[in-house]
């Protein structure tokens, strides 16, 4: 007993010095706080003391509202807390009291001491007796039958009590999707973390409150995960965003549960069992016991196996000890030999994970290291090209320009290398956006990644949402078909998307696949010459035909939906693509899906391009817009009425365009068949530039042209070429602009 006393006076102690050193908006030390007193609550059952447990259980009820800023004045408390002193003293004495606890405790809790109030309250505040700021373990999840919830038969006032639990809750929760979202984008942002944790705290209090202990199991559970992320214990990542946003889900059932009971009469706790998830938390909460897995567990985690059958092939296994569990699994065909491997690699890969240590970099200094070194690199490569320095016969000189030479290409990779992050946190905001599209068209819908780990330049990756986005809605509302559209088609009811990343030819490849009714080629070309895009008699491949639905306004749908059909979209995404220097194509076959292929540059820093001369000037046409270059000949060149000067090549007149016009320089070629041509493609359609000269393809540094010149049209950018003059960077969709005028 005098162990206990001794710890309960700690308790007591530790709560009075943090009150004393702690400000108003310390939510750590309130988060300690929270602690001590359910450590407290628990201890003093020993006392058997009904007005100091009742007392302890008002202190931590009123903290939690402080925490959750529904009230900011901490007299209430400051008092309550010396009360709880003094009659701590008396039960140290043995003596009486003599403390009018009733206007105490009405000020903390707005409840007097009379009836089942207190009672309710402590209920509530047992379900916290666990460490809330520490992020101690979840209790092991019980069996669905084994929650208690109280009766759909309830009078009036506590039927108003739950359903105003159901709307608040209903609207926390969906205020934690948007906060998850900012927290996957900035995983450092402590305001996100804070709402998401308050949202879950509240549930699970009130919860409690109400005896919904299957909610509160859950959202205890959530909020520990949190609190550890608050405590810089877990770093936020994809699989903790994916656990929270499953929490919500299963929260979102739980509670619509409780509304439909209410309705109806039935049970308010619907059985869902939580168990699966709670053991997710728990193990991301504790990575350690992630790593030593046995395969059967794996298997069944993954939904390969059963646990019966685990069980089946355990018992198995003690009259075999010499067969390894798989082998068991395999011979038994409970599960396939492919299955098993995976098992085996998560194994593997779970027992060889390694910490990285890394440093947090603000986003400024790093884009001031990027562009140092790209001036590195233009010093290095004037140096390179001075006439004293490639009339050198210096051979220690010149093996020493070599290295610097290694050394600023090296330098240069790193530094953009360090602004390359995985394109995976924008592929799994896809997994939630393709599973409420499934549910509000109806369809069934499942969501394939590959190549997740795939880098791309965090600028890049930050622009790259949106299209994704409404390719993803596109692809879900007119690509895939009903499941009755599905079986009949004898397809499986379920349709399938998949996005893969990849890296090609010095470029990012992204492809969203649908495996549904592909593109109705005959119903573009019709909707496209009624909207008068293309004349009754043109004739286009399927490509061009494809590409026509990215013309602004275009949609083939027969009706409009919330997700999609009002022909606003598909020319987004082709302008947001095109800006980042990239660009879209598309492959589809009618009944089996499409495929829209999104190709962008690694990085937005350096753009690989061909640097041409026209007359004196010089400029760089990026390589991804270039399709071939050429010398014409006269029989080439002809004009056509009303569309000036053309070329033909591969059987199809390109118009002409000459850059001297454009830009108002003198060009060496008066004719066409005097200069070169170089072939471009801007929005689904060609281009023929006349230049003089092809002067050989380089990656060049992009340099803004400032405040003044940013929007003069047909220009990019400009880059500092090896000689220290300015090259302009050409801009197609400002060239077909100004040939348009």
């Amino acid at each position: 007993m005098a162990e206990q006393l001794e710890s309960i006076n700690a308790h007591i102690e530790a709560l009075t010095l943090a009150l004393v050193t702690m400000d108003s908006e310390d939510i750590p030390t309130m988060g300690q706080m929270l602690n001590h007193l359910a450590d407290l609550i628990k201890e003093s059952k020993t006392l058997e003391s009904p007005d100091f447990q009742n007392l302890a259980h008002g202190l931590s009820a009123y903290l939690e509202k402080v925490v959750l800023r529904e009230v900011s004045n901490m007299e209430p408390f400051t008092s309550g807390l010396e009360c709880l002193q003094n009659l701590f003293r008396a039960l140290c004495d043995q003596v009486e009291h003599g403390i009018d606890l009733s206007p105490v405790l009405h000020r903390l809790t707005g409840l007097s001491l009379e009836g089942t109030d207190m009672e309710k309250i402590a209920s509530s505040q047992s379900s916290d007796a666990k460490d809330v700021s520490a992020g101690k373990d979840c209790p092991p999840p019980e069996s669905a039958q084994t929650f208690a919830c109280p009766d759909s038969d309830m009078d009036e006032e506590d039927r108003d009590i739950v359903s105003g639990f159901i709307v608040e809750s209903l609207e926390s929760l969906e205020s934690v999707e948007v906060s998850l979202i900012d927290l996957e984008q900035d995983a450092s942002d402590p305001e996100s973390i804070n709402a998401i944790f308050r949202a879950f705290h509240t549930i699970k209090g009130v919860s409690s409150f109400l005896g919904f202990m299957r909610i509160n199991r859950l959202a205890h559970c959530s909020e520990n995960l949190l609190d550890k992320i608050r405590g810089n214990e877990l770093v936020v990542d994809g699989d903790i965003i994916d656990v929270v946003l499953d929490s919500v889900d299963l929260l979102k059932k739980l509670i619509a549960g409780v509304q439909t009971g209410m309705e109806i009469g039935c049970p308010l706790d619907i059985g869902t069992d939580i168990s699966d998830l709670v053991r997710r938390i728990e193990r991301i909460q504790d990575p350690k016991a992630a790593l030593d897995r046995p395969v059967g567990q794996i298997l069944v985690e993954k939904g390969d196996l059963d646990p019966q059958t685990l069980a089946l092939a355990l018992e198995k296994q003690k009259t075999t000890p010499d067969k390894k569990i798989g082998q068991i699994l395999i011979e038994d065909k409970a599960t396939g030999s492919r299955q098993v491997a995976a098992a085996l690699r998560d194994q593997k890969k779970s027992a060889g994970q390694k910490i990285d240590l890394q440093v947090k970099v603000d986003t400024l200094k790093l884009d001031s290291l990027v562009d140092l070194a790209g001036e590195l690199v233009i010093a290095q490569s004037m140096l390179r090209q001075h006439p004293y320095i490639l009339g050198a016969r210096d051979q220690r000189l010149l093996h020493t320009l070599g290295q610097l030479n290694q050394i600023t290409s090296s330098l240069q990779t790193m530094t953009m290398f360090m602004r390359m992050v995985p394109i995976k946190t924008t592929f799994q905001k896809m997994l939630r956006l393709v599973r409420d599209l499934g549910k509000s068209s109806g369809k069934q819908v499942q969501l394939v990644m590959t190549g997740e780990d795939t880098e791309i330049d965090r600028n890049v990756v930050d622009e790259l949402y949106e299209p994704m986005v409404h390719m993803i809605r596109n692809s879900v509302d007119h690509g895939l078909e009903s499941p009755e559209e599905r079986e009949a088609a004898d397809k499986p009811a379920t349709g399938t998307i998949y996005l893969k990343a990849y890296h090609k030819g010095g470029n990012i490849v992204v492809e969203i696949t649908d495996d549904g009714r592909g593109l109705n080629r005959d119903r573009i070309v019709e909707k496209a010459r009624a909207n008068g895009v293309i004349d009754e008699d043109t004739r286009l491949n399927d490509s061009e035909i494809y590409n026509l639905i990215f013309q602004p306004g275009f949609s083939t749908a027969q009706q409009v939906t919330e997700i999609s059909g009002r022909g606003v979209g598909m020319d987004v995404v082709k302008k947001a693509i095109e800006r980042l220097r990239g660009r879209v194509d598309i492959q589809s076959a009618a009944g089996q899906g499409s495929t829209f292929f999104i190709s962008l540059p690694l990085t937005l820093a350096i753009i690989e391009g061909m640097l041409v001369r026209v007359g004196e000037e010089r400029y760089v046409i990026p390589a991804l817009s270039i399709i071939e270059s050429f010398r014409p000949t006269p029989e080439q060149c002809s004009t056509v009425e009303k569309r000036g000067e053309m070329i033909l090549s591969r059987g199809k007149l390109i118009p002409l365009i000459r850059l001297e016009a454009v830009f108002s320089v003198r060009s060496d070629s008066r004719q066409p068949w005097e200069g070169l041509v170089v072939t471009v493609e801007y929005d689904g359609q060609q281009l023929a530039l006349l230049l003089d000269e092809l002067l050989g393809k380089e990656e060049v540094v992009i340099k803004s042209m400032g405040e003044v010149l940013k929007n003069v049209r047909g220009i990019a950018g400009g880059a500092i070429l090896g000689d220290g003059c300015v090259g302009l960077i050409l801009d197609m969709a400002g060239i077909w602009e100004l040939s348009m005028n």
